[in-house]
């Protein structure tokens, strides 16, 4: 899909329950909306940031506090999760927008580090984002191939 030549505006904190029909839609597609419900979206230390255009969230992304396995000595390590942007508006650098901003709200939480399982058809977008690989390639079942990504603060 090509760029849009639209302004969005800057992502910002919503609801765990916002977050649901992206991740439904675009990360499980056929598959029960339960599977897009984190345990973890409700925890006081996870957030999860927002995208809008025309009163509509087009990309979202859940941010929890975990420890990595690659990373245990890592106690103030933070998991992305649930990265979606609509198909319409891919492309156009929305999700890099949201990685940046939660960088800089986990700096502020004086995190040292991102990471994440990220899809084998991401791998490009998050290296361009600065993010690096841990382990090796693992399948999640009915979603595929992945591998961990990280970056440090």
């Amino acid at each position: 899909m090509n760029r849009l030549k639209i302004k969005f505006n800057d992502p910002i904190i919503i609801q765990s329950k916002d977050c649901i029909d992206l991740r439904s839609r675009i990360l499980r597609p056929g598959l029960d909306v339960k599977y897009s419900i984190y345990p973890e979206d409700v925890f006081e230390s996870t957030f999860h940031l927002g995208i809008f255009y025309r009163e509509k969230i087009i990309c979202n992304s859940t941010f929890m506090k975990n420890t990595c396995e690659h990373f245990l000595s890592e106690t103030t390590a933070y998991r992305l999760r649930g990265m979606a942007t609509d198909l319409n508006f891919q492309k156009n650098g929305l999700g890099r927008m949201i990685l940046q901003k939660a960088e800089t709200l986990l700096k502020e939480k004086n995190c040292k580090m991102l990471w994440f399982n990220a899809r084998e058809s991401a791998f490009v977008f998050y290296l361009k984002c600065g993010y690096s690989f841990a382990g090796e390639m693992f399948e999640i079942p009915q979603v595929g191939p992945h591998k961990v990504m990280f970056k440090r603060f």
